[in-house]
């Protein structure tokens, strides 16, 4: 009797240990990355980027039931922007995720506050940036990689103009493989 229940017992963690392995083969990785894109970043001694979260929306098709917002959860919350400009970028989000196609991205912000340089002082800067158009596939096995470009605009010669965050792009990698780039250059 008790060979009949090691053997079940056997076989039951076989099966649970089958299932997490299958599951793991039909997850992809996700990451995404923002930066700043120069244009009036080089006013700012600091500008906080508080994050509340990042969502997208998966593509709706045969499985309908899962339309919606997918939240993730950005680590760290807060990036000070005028350290990743350029070239530089720091990864806001990086974890595996089921597989699956997706149409929508928004970096939806808690709170800008930005110290000028001149003045050393706190100063109002506006948020613009809302959801995306953009598709985007989690493939099993692969890393998609989204890079966030973010710009602040200088409108203080508008009145009643002052600074504005933006979205001025993306770029969309599979496999460290350029898939989509906007604006194109």
């Amino acid at each position: 009797m008790r060979a009949i229940l090691a053997v079940f017992v056997w076989l039951v963690a076989l099966g649970f240990t089958a299932a997490a392995s299958a599951a793991q083969l039909d997850q992809g990785l996700l990451e995404i990355q923002i930066k700043d894109h120069r244009d009036a970043i080089d006013d700012f001694a600091k500008l906080a980027v508080v994050i509340d979260k990042i969502r997208i929306s998966p593509k709706p098709g045969l499985k309908f039931w899962r339309s919606g917002w997918h939240e993730l959860t950005s680590k760290p919350d807060s990036v000070d922007l005028t350290k990743y400009v350029g070239k530089k970028t720091v990864t806001i989000f990086r974890g595996a995720m089921d597989t699956g196609a997706f149409d929508a991205f928004h970096l939806k912000i808690k709170s800008l506050d930005g110290v000028l340089k001149k003045t050393r002082r706190a100063t109002a800067i506006k948020n613009t940036v809302g959801p995306i158009k953009l598709a985007f596939d989690v493939k099993p096995q692969t890393e998609t990689l989204l890079i966030i470009d973010l710009t602040v605009l200088d409108l203080t010669d508008h009145i009643p103009g002052g600074y504005e965050l933006a979205l001025r792009g993306y770029e969309l990698f599979s496999n460290h493989k350029l898939i989509a780039k906007i604006p194109p250059g």
